[in-house]
């Protein structure tokens, strides 16, 4: 205290001097200093904005590069020239902001040299996409596309480099300028406060340009939160959260911009200050927060895609995320625009294959070939199958007119040359077959027909050929064997007439006269001619029967009766009438179920039950009562055992068992074949005919006849005939 007392009286005009002196001195030092820093706050702030609108712009040049790629693609995959107006739109934007995008990294050369890069690259793209463009044609797209579409996509990943190298370069200036930005921003307010403090005297003088520069400096504060809110990019910041040993464990939101609430439905005012696991919950479920702990510690800088669903919503988003001093900084594009326009582009390029090769291979196995016919110029485009049909190897000879008129055959040449004719002046297609001899000297017949089309201007023909060689070979085939057929039906009928008439004629002559041998000389036989006379009386018969069941088993089927409705109850009421002496023999016993209406032949279906009620009486047990049973019931063709020809869904089966013989399981399979009989001797008589009329007569009713019995257990005939209630109009007869 005293030296301080001491220093006042001594010299307090001096210290009051000195001390004014000091204090205009350090007024006049922090105001130029504080100046300074408000100057290069502002610059900071400036160069700042400038970055993230360079990094605004990258982006939009590239997404235009990928936009122009798929107006192009879908052009070409859809066959659809009006989608090169979207190209054009796509190209002269891309122009745009290219120039714009010049003029701000004019003062940045890492960037003017990719931009060089960019500008050699983007004319090539150019130039591919206007080619591949030119190659769009109503048909479908050769290799030539193909090719200039994978020299598209080799650009594009060029492109996409450089502008992963521009981002890369972009973030660290972004990193440094913000670095900057922040330090200022923190001493200004302090050198504000020591000034204040300590300038109370110029307070007034230096209010004024402390004030203006602080408007300036709010000015760009403004615009730098305008140019982050306004870009279509998720932008936010995160601090690190550290537990008790200093550990980072998570992260809180310092700064989101307004793009959350448009992209994740999440308010940037509330999720501030938020750990990022909770207002994210996906980062914990990916291991992002790991990824971001990493990154943090490390100083560098991660990127990757993510899928996230938002409201039942699916979107993708490449995320960026940079280390910075303090913190990480997080950019979000939204992806799924294009994101979803490569899936498409991609499930068109594997429809198109698939419909390519489905194409290709039905045109391989119908022996198709297509073609393009310019009448002007007589030349051709023809398909790879329409040289394979000539037996030549794709583009093995120029399709003009001249060179394909060598392959037509000579006989058919003039009438070819007509046709031609007649197609330039007329220009109305229609259906020719003609011949040609194929590189390997054989013959074939094709048949073709087109129709004419606009074609950049200019009508051509398109059409198909079609080898019918086989065709027209099975054609004459029918014919033969129609002409055999007749020639069968003659030789037929010849024998019906034979059959009917002349051999019986004799037949009956010899029956006659054994007749009159028995009234007149029967008496002077001896008893072994008698025994003669009777056997030949017997074998007489016994002939005349085969003849007539013969001639009816031909004529089964030949003749052009109608189907009508038949109620199988009355048809088996007429059986039994004609079989009553037998029944009455036998004294057998008819167990019967009620019975369907089929539609038939109604003689044919009597004839049917006659036979088989004839064969189980014929094939009885000796001093045992036959006993018949008849039943049926209704059931699906898929229940119907073997393979036949099965025109109804539903079929009555009609079951015809007995309590006779039966007969040797291993003979089922031959019981119905002409003349052939299981059981032979006196006792058992029989043409051998009689099964196999029954076959027929089934058959030619669209049904089918199974037997099956064992020796001594009788023998079980099963009829399949068609349900006529339920058949449509196609399965009609």
């Amino acid at each position: 205290m005293e030296f301080k007392n001491k220093t006042r009286i001594n010299t307090p005009g001096t210290t009051y001097k000195l001390a004014l002196s000091l204090a205009i001195g350090l007024l006049l030092s922090i105001t130029a200093l504080l100046f300074h820093q408000i100057r290069t706050l502002e610059r900071s702030s400036t160069m700042v904005s400038h970055s993230i609108l360079v990094d605004k712009e990258i982006n939009t040049l590239f997404s235009q590069f990928d936009l122009m790629e798929s107006a192009e693609f879908r052009a070409v995959i859809l066959r659809d020239s009006s989608l090169g107006e979207s190209y054009v739109d796509r190209k002269l934007a891309s122009d745009r902001t290219f120039e714009k995008l010049k003029y701000l990294v004019q003062d940045m050369p890492l960037h003017q040299t990719y931009l060089d890069s960019i500008s050699m690259l983007k004319d090539r793209l150019h130039t591919t996409l206007e080619s591949m463009h030119g190659r769009l044609e109503p048909v479908l797209p050769d290799l030539t596309t193909m090719l200039y579409v994978k020299k598209a996509a080799s650009i594009l990943k060029d492109l996409r480099a450089i502008r992963t190298g521009m981002l890369l370069h972009n973030t660290e200036l972004l990193e440094q300028r913000m670095a900057v930005h922040r330090r200022y921003t923190f001493l200004t307010p302090v050198t504000s406060l020591l000034l204040s403090v300590f300038s109370i005297m110029v307070f007034s003088i230096a209010y004024v340009r402390i004030r203006r520069q602080k408007n300036r400096i709010q000015s760009s504060e403004i615009l730098l939160q305008n140019i982050v809110q306004s870009t279509d990019n998720i932008m936010n910041y995160y601090e690190p959260i550290r537990d008790a040993d200093g550990e980072v464990v998570d992260f809180k939101v310092v700064f989101a911009n307004n793009c959350n609430k448009e992209y994740l439905d999440l308010d940037p005012e509330e999720i501030l200050g938020r750990p990022v696991t909770e207002v994210f919950p996906f980062m914990i479920e990916n291991n992002e927060l790991q990824h971001m702990v990493e990154c943090f510690h490390q100083g560098g800088s991660i990127d990757f895609e993510r899928q996230v669903e938002v409201n039942g919503v699916r979107y993708w988003f490449h995320t960026f995320i940079k280390a910075m001093d303090r913190g990480i900084l997080e950019v979000v594009r939204n992806n799924t625009e294009e994101n979803t326009a490569k899936e498409n582009l991609l499930h068109l390029n594997e429809r198109l294959e698939i419909q390519n090769f489905i194409m290709t291979e039905a045109k391989k196995m119908a022996k198709i070939g297509s073609y393009v016919s310019f009448f002007k110029t007589d030349k051709a485009e023809i398909s790879d199958n329409f040289y394979r049909i000539l037996d030549c190897e794709p583009g093995e000879f120029e399709p003009t007119f001249e060179e394909y008129r060598k392959f037509v055959h000579p006989e058919d040449l003039g009438e070819f040359d007509t046709f031609g004719q007649w197609l330039k002046e007329v220009q109305n297609p229609r259906e020719h077959i003609y011949r040609v001899i194929t590189k390997k000297g054989r013959i074939k017949y094709l048949r073709t027909k087109g129709r004419y089309i606009q074609r950049h201007g200019r009508t051509v023909m398109i059409g198909i050929v079609q080898d019918v060689s086989d065709r027209i070979q099975a054609e004459d085939d029918l014919k033969i064997k129609n002409l055999e057929l007749e020639q069968i039906n003659v030789e037929l009928e010849s024998f019906n007439r034979v059959a009917s008439h002349d051999l019986q004629e004799p037949l009956r002559k010899i029956q006659m006269f054994i007749s009159r041998m028995d009234d007149t000389e029967e008496s002077r036989l001896s008893d072994k001619g008698r025994e003669y006379l009777e056997k030949i009386h017997q074998v007489s018969a016994r002939m005349q029967s085969l003849i007539r069941n013969l001639l009816a088993y031909a004529q089964i089927g030949n003749k052009r009766d109608e189907f009508e409705k038949v109620d199988l109850n009355e048809v088996l009421k007429k059986v039994q009438e004609d079989c009553s002496e037998h029944l009455k023999e036998t004294q057998a016993r008819l167990e019967l179920e009620k019975l369907p209406t089929v539609r038939g032949i109604p003689f044919q279906l009597e004839q049917l039950f006659f036979n088989l009620l004839l064969n189980a009486l014929k094939y009885r047990k000796p001093d045992v009562v036959p006993i018949i049973r008849l039943k049926s019931e209704k059931v699906s063709h898929k229940q119907i055992p073997g393979e036949f020809t099965k025109l109804s869904k539903h079929y009555h089966m009609i079951t015809l068992s007995d309590n006779g013989i039966g007969f040797d399981p291993e003979g089922s399979g031959m019981i119905f074949e002409l003349f052939h009989r299981l059981h032979s001797g006196v006792n058992h008589s029989g043409t051998g005919i009689g099964l196999a009329i029954c076959k027929k007569i089934v058959e030619n009713h669209h049904g089918v006849i199974r037997a099956k019995s064992k020796l001594g257990e009788g023998a079980v005939f099963i009829i399949y005939l068609p349900d006529w209630a339920k058949l449509s109009d196609s399965e009609s007869f």
